[in-house]
């Protein structure tokens, strides 16, 4: 982790602890008059709107980074039954965690993905394939997202190459996560593919237990989400990036962490953020499933 990470990570740690108690104790708004599934439902969406438990669960992934510390803290989240309006604010604050802790592994795996495919867009993808290496590291965070992403759409790469499609990596990249699978040069992705992926509502401390204590577990594994609420979960989060974020990811890479190759990109990860965010829009509900065979 170099310096400017290490700074960032103890400003927010601080800033954490001022959260934490300002936030401590949900706010009492009276609730729905006695109506307990009611009262709950106001304290759920009081607590999915704290935008710092959003930001607080974003940048523990980001600073997740390779084999080092998980600075998850969802489990630490307080679980209530009663009263009604604070168990559903508590809920909320653990989606909203959540949320921010899961896009920030999207947003890196739609990163390694555009340049997993780009390094493999190539007549030399057969020597990618046979030193490249995918480190599977099981947090959530931002290095584990990256390489999901980069493993995945490499095979993507070299499967459009192959068959003279036009350089696409987000028309790639939204097949691949509309269900189409391919294999090429002894790769393949999905249930076939070296990936486990992480999912929206796991925590990694636990996914890293179990797949130490279980032999031959599925690679897909379903989001353990820990509330079973009469209330309707809101839809997966994605929140305008602050400043700080955007200058992070305002970056342009010549070079993958997994090649000495030169990335031929022209975008930023910020830039591939935003087309990404964009084409879900319009894209996500109609997904190609034109490459190969769809699972």
């Amino acid at each position: 982790m170099n310096n400017a990470t290490t700074k960032r990570l103890g400003i927010l740690l601080l800033a954490l602890g001022l959260t934490t108690f300002l936030t401590g104790c949900p706010p009492d708004t009276g609730g729905g008059g006695g109506n307990a599934q009611a009262e709950y439902d106001a304290g759920f969406d009081v607590g999915f709107a704290v935008d710092d438990e959003y930001w607080t669960g974003f940048y523990d992934s980001y600073d997740t980074i390779d084999f080092g510390p998980i600075y998850y803290s969802g489990s630490d989240i307080p679980i209530l039954d009663t009263p009604p309006y604070d168990a559903g604010y508590w809920d909320g604050v653990w989606y909203a965690y959540n949320d921010g802790y899961f896009v920030e592994y999207d947003y890196a795996f739609v990163i390694g993905f555009s340049e997993g495919y780009d390094l493999a867009f190539s007549p030399d993808w057969p020597v990618l394939f046979a030193v490249d290496i995918h480190t599977e590291y099981l947090d959530g965070g931002f290095s584990d997202g990256y390489n999901d992403g980069f493993s995945e759409g490499r095979v993507f790469g070299a499967w459009d190459y192959e068959n003279f499609w036009d350089f696409d990596w987000l028309g790639a990249m939204w097949d691949y996560r509309g269900g189409t699978d391919l294999s090429i040069g002894g790769l393949s992705t999905g249930n076939a593919g070296p990936v486990f992926l992480y999912e929206y509502g796991t925590d990694p401390l636990d996914l890293i237990k179990r797949s130490r204590d279980t032999k031959g577990l599925d690679q897909r594994i379903n989001p353990s989400m820990r509330f079973d609420r009469d209330k309707e979960v809101p839809a997966l989060s994605y929140r305008a990036l602050p400043s700080d974020v955007q200058q992070e990811f305002n970056v342009l890479p010549t070079l993958s962490p997994r090649s000495t190759t030169t990335l031929l990109l022209q975008t930023t990860w910020l830039q591939r953020i935003d087309a990404y965010n964009d084409s879900a829009k319009s894209v996500g509900a109609t997904k190609s499933k034109s490459r190969g065979a769809s699972n």
